[in-house]
């Protein structure tokens, strides 16, 4: 699963010794694509865990962002979070 690896990459960067007392941007790419995709198909057949509603963009889009963060170890370290859509 490509989140799972984006997500060990995060933990790996933000543990990493000489980031221990940065504050952290985390950018989460292809918003639009979630928000096109949420409306045939449930985040919950992908993550079991998640208990909000269906074809709704913002609760997913929250539930994602606090799996990143729950990698962060640190509670007093800022981290600036960022839903984008880029195209080329």
């Amino acid at each position: 699963n490509r989140m799972e690896e984006s997500k060990a990459l995060f933990k790996t960067i933000i543990t990493y010794p000489w980031f221990q007392h940065s504050s952290v941007i985390l950018f989460l790419n292809k918003k639009d694509l979630l928000e096109e995709k949420i409306m045939y198909s449930h985040l919950v057949d992908y993550f079991p865990e998640y208990d909000g509603p269906k074809m709704q963009a913002p609760p997913a889009l929250d539930f994602i962002l606090q799996k990143y963060l729950k990698e962060n170890p640190d509670p007093e370290r800022s981290c600036y979070s960022h839903f984008t859509t880029a195209t080329g």
